[in-house]
């Protein structure tokens, strides 16, 4: 064989070769995005977990509280047993009016939440005249003067902590906030000019309309009842 031949040959073979080979398409496999998860913000706890601990162990019947009403002590000191040996002695069965007492650091702990038998039996208060109101209304007891001094910050921060817990957590969105001259009108100035009503009012979406008292009305030099 000559070497021209040789080399059709070899040109041949390539050719060949050539024809039979295939260019492999890189395949496309889809790229998934994955969705993130929506982020729960969990409530910061720093003075209701007592609170929780104790009301899940009980029944609250849907709609049983459809009111939540805000005191404050007219006194200086006192803490949840001293304000329900006081009501005993008015004659109050169930002894302590309120469902709630938060501490001004006097006799209890500055902002420590002190539960009243009244929430732990599910029984009506006796922080208003009105009987009525009584049995729908949860009532809180801020200790503390407050035509005289303002709430301690830890006493603003537990009770913003219990109304956020009480109405998205507890007893249901629709139940509306007072504070106690809206549910006694024309009887008491309770809680006092210090008490922040616009901020704990914010806390309900949308918020209760407010009851305003006429100024003429109110008496100048009016007492604060605890009850």
């Amino acid at each position: 064989m000559n070497k021209q031949s040789t080399l059709l040959i070899l040109a041949l073979s390539i050719a060949v070769v050539g024809c039979s080979t295939r260019v492999a398409k890189p395949s496309v496999q889809e790229t998934k995005i994955a969705t993130p998860s929506p982020v729960v913000t969990k409530p910061t706890i720093r003075f209701t977990q007592n609170v929780r601990d104790n009301t899940s162990m009980l029944k609250i019947v849907p709609g049983r509280w459809k009111m939540i009403i805000c005191h404050h002590s007219a006194l200086a000191k006192g803490n949840a047993a001293k304000y329900d040996k006081d009501h005993r002695k008015r004659g109050m069965e169930n002894g302590l009016a309120y469902h709630f007492v938060i501490g001004n650091g006097v006799d209890s702990g500055d902002g420590e939440i002190e539960i009243g038998s009244r929430w732990m039996k599910q029984i009506k208060g006796g922080h208003v005249r009105d009987d009525t109101i009584n049995e729908v209304a949860i009532g809180i007891c801020l200790v503390g003067n407050l035509e005289e001094k303002a709430l301690t910050e830890n006493q603003i921060a537990a009770l913003t902590e219990l109304l956020t817990y009480l109405r998205n957590e507890a007893v249901g969105t629709s139940v509306e906030f007072k504070v106690h001259c809206e549910a006694d009108p024309n009887h008491t100035q309770c809680p006092g000019k210090f008490f922040p009503t616009g901020a704990m009012r914010s806390l309900f979406t949308p918020p209760a309309p407010p009851h305003p008292q006429p100024a003429s009305a109110r008496p100048a030099t009016a007492t604060p009842r605890r009850t």
